[in-house]
């Protein structure tokens, strides 16, 4: 179960972004979550709720945007979806090796007081 590492590394970025800008409440986390990490949206909010215990984090709301994989076919320049299955170019049937989003894990957006 990664999601606990994942929890702790958010966990961070978000105590150490929230001293840098004076929050004294996390009330907010808005993620934006590629689809190819292979990261169970309900196993993370249940991992950071358990981490953020006892912190300024403690009952803040996590937000999840799922980012749909895409690709370049550097053949005939298309931009696609792709899936783990087929991440062939729609349009000329080659294989991209280009994935332009699905792999990322943003912290997007943190709001306190």
């Amino acid at each position: 179960m990664h999601e606990v590492a994942v929890a702790q590394e958010i966990l961070k970025i978000v105590n150490q972004t929230a001293e840098k800008y004076d929050l004294h409440k996390v009330n907010k986390i808005r993620l934006k979550i590629g689809e190819f990490t292979c990261i169970e949206e309900s196993a993370l909010s249940f991992a950071f709720t358990a981490v953020a215990k006892e912190t300024i984090c403690e009952d803040s709301k996590i937000v999840i945007e799922r980012v749909r994989a895409r690709a370049y076919c550097k053949y005939c320049k298309e931009n696609f979806f792709i899936s783990y299955t087929n991440k062939l170019c729609p349009k000329c049937n080659n294989e991209s090796t280009d994935i332009s989003t699905g792999y990322e894990l943003l912290l997007d957006r943190i709001e306190g007081e």
